[in-house]
């Protein structure tokens, strides 16, 4: 009865109301996408320009909107950008959690672990990427170095090695790490007799080969600085400064290739050491000027500045 009275009391309703109704949410609809989009591509631009504050408010407006995971995504690059990682890690996480297999969310996510040193989180991310992208166990590996795990950071290298070959620095990652397990451990008893007789506090086991470095480029023995440096990373392939050093040597041989495959290493190794960074960056803008790469040479510029 309740459905025949209502619907008697619709049929006098005119139809065009519903059609005017209909229109104006299609307008409404129309408005926010458009208002969507305008502040989308003015957030892209003004990314592109590295104006990251102004992009993260045209990224917020547009979260207003519509909160999907791209925009969380965006957001969370521009947050990296500014080294702001706690809010860059949150903002990947809820677009991981929106699309938990997307490649690009998660890879978002892993970088902001690192960087906020969560490694253990990190590595169970960089283990999903690996289901999406088998090359990513390169950028597992070398985690697992920074945190001195030489053998698990070779199984994953070996591992990609079967699945289709290394690029040329998971090959020189694998020959140090391949160097390192396989380097012959002193005993427990040995190591203890050479503490007893050792009469002051050691120091970091690369600061000797560390500082034989740094003397071979002050005095420019670039070769040896060189030899020295590649010595230093069979041991400590976690240690950024032998990147460095070597890279610094390289560029002085004239090897520019070989000193921006270094520097790009050893960055990954680099935590919450700014100038560090900084040196690295300056070595990059060497390298690049001595190749005649301006467009890459403004890039690292950019970066010191």
């Amino acid at each position: 009865m309740c459905i025949l009275l209502l619907a008697g009391i619709l049929s006098f309703f005119p139809k065009h109301a519903y059609a005017q109704e209909e229109e104006s949410a299609e307008i409404s609809l129309e408005e926010n996408i458009d208002e969507f989009q305008e502040h989308f591509f003015e957030a892209l631009k003004q990314r592109g320009i590295e104006n990251y504050d102004r992009a993260i408010d045209e990224l917020l407006k547009c979260k207003a909107i519509d909160a999907s995971a791209t925009i969380y995504f965006e957001l969370g690059k521009n947050y990296f950008s500014q080294k702001e990682y706690d809010k860059a890690k949150e903002s990947f996480q809820t677009a991981v959690n929106k699309k938990p297999q997307n490649q690009w969310y998660l890879t978002g996510l892993f970088n902001a672990q690192l960087k906020t040193n969560e490694r253990e989180e990190a590595l169970d991310t960089g283990k999903k990427i690996i289901n999406l992208n088998p090359m990513f166990r390169e950028d597992v590996a070398k985690v697992y170095v920074g945190m001195g795990e030489y053998k698990k950071a070779l199984k994953q290298l070996e591992q990609l090695e079967k699945k289709g070959g290394l690029s040329f620095t998971a090959s020189n990652m694998k020959t140090m790490l391949e160097k390192q397990v396989n380097k012959k451990k002193k005993s427990d008893g040995e190591v203890a007799e050479v503490i007893n007789q050792t009469p002051k506090p050691r120091v970091r086991g690369d600061a000797r080969i560390l500082a034989q470095v740094e003397d071979a480029l002050q005095t420019k023995s670039y070769q040896a600085a060189n030899r020295l440096a590649k010595i230093g990373l069979n041991d400590f392939p976690s240690q950024p400064k032998l990147y460095l050093y070597n890279a610094k040597a390289l560029n002085a041989l004239t090897e520019y290739k070989k000193a921006i495959e270094m520097l790009e290493i050893g960055l990954d190794y680099i935590i919450d050491d700014a100038p560090l960074e900084k040196e690295f960056y300056q070595t990059f803008v060497e390298a690049y000027r001595k190749m005649g790469n301006s467009k890459k040479e403004k890039y690292y510029l950019k970066k010191i500045q």
